[in-house]
């Protein structure tokens, strides 16, 4: 993973997560939906969501090392949705990434981590992203990229 998208990455996670709390589920594919936030509520029009394509896990406290990528069991669509609406309402505190791999690393209030894998050989693992923003020429999305890297696009002073 190259060092200067990891910390675009960062950047534009932390500007649309953190402190946003976990609304719900879209029931077509895999996606978590995200309030605003202090950060970005005058600023986005749009509904920020988490697109997820590869295994979820929810640790107690942050993991010492990243899990290794197979060690995350995928789950059927059905156990990931019932992990994700007991996850709730609960408010997102940091955002991190994986230091080789871009595993996604969501730490909520409450301590525990929701883990999102961020290998995959063929496929985007997942993608946050705002989807429907007014503001057509501003588009917020990192992606999990095959090859363990991570693909950013986000307006410039964001970066800042």
């Amino acid at each position: 993973m190259k060092k200067e998208n990891r910390d675009m990455a960062l950047k534009t996670l932390n500007y649309l997560c953190n402190g946003s709390q976990i609304e719900g589920v879209i029931f077509h594919g895999l996606r978590v939906l995200l309030s605003e936030n202090e950060n970005n509520w005058h600023r986005i029009d749009g509904q920020i969501s988490i697109n997820i394509e590869s295994g979820i896990k929810v640790f107690q406290s942050m993991p010492e090392t990243d899990p290794e990528s197979n060690e995350i069991r995928n789950l059927d669509w059905v156990e990931s949705a019932k992990i994700l609406c007991d996850l709730r309402l609960k408010k997102i505190v940091d955002v991190k990434l994986g230091q080789e791999t871009p595993h996604l690393y969501l730490i909520l209030q409450s301590g525990e981590v929701v883990f999102i894998n961020g290998h995959h050989d063929k496929f985007e693992s997942w993608q946050v992203e705002v989807q429907n923003n007014t503001l057509e020429n501003e588009v917020f999305l990192v992606a999990a990229c095959p090859g363990d890297d991570l693909a950013v696009w986000v307006p410039e002073d964001i970066l800042e």
